[in-house]
């Protein structure tokens, strides 16, 4: 299970809206391998960061907000790590990760991003899963480590975090 299909249900089970940032960006803009492909990954960056500034600018309320694998991969001293991070400062920051251990890690992660039809390619993922890892690990509130369905994992990260209380 991935941040989106978690996203979404837990957006179901607490009634709150979905924004997905990589279902946005494909709506949007384009697929999201095919914008990287023309215009490379840096103008993705950037229009991504746009895109997400924009939604968070139309406040609804408690929402499930789903950012890419790479929206904190800038370097933390950059001004577009900081502005990325100042748009989900406010909330609880969750991070999804299958496994502690790499290898298996990077298996279900990457094959799971080819099936998306982003337009991505296994090299590629892979290596980009294997240098950004230390840096998932280390953000949010929360480090979730599972493979469970995705209806338990969300009941679960509620149960956790008390989200939807008031």
């Amino acid at each position: 299970m991935g941040k989106s299909t978690l996203g979404r249900a837990l957006a179901q089970q607490l009634g709150w809206p979905l924004l997905d940032l990589d279902l946005e960006f494909c709506a949007r803009i384009a697929v999201i391998g095919d914008y990287i492909a023309a215009h490379g990954y840096g103008a993705y960056r950037a229009a991504n960061l746009a895109l997400a500034q924009e939604m968070a600018a139309k406040p609804v309320g408690p929402q499930v907000f789903v950012t890419p694998s790479g929206f904190l991969a800038a370097a933390p001293e950059t001004e577009d790590y900081q502005q990325a991070r100042a748009l989900i400062w406010g909330g609880y920051g969750m991070v999804l990760l299958p496994s502690l251990d790499i290898d298996l890690a990077c298996r279900i992660v990457v094959a799971r991003q080819l099936t998306r039809g982003f337009g991505f390619e296994a090299e590629s993922e892979s290596e980009k899963f294997r240098t950004r890892f230390a840096r998932y690990r280390a953000e949010g509130d929360a480090l979730v480590l599972s493979t469970a369905a995705p209806g338990a994992m969300a009941a679960a990260v509620i149960a956790a975090t008390g989200l939807g209380k008031t």
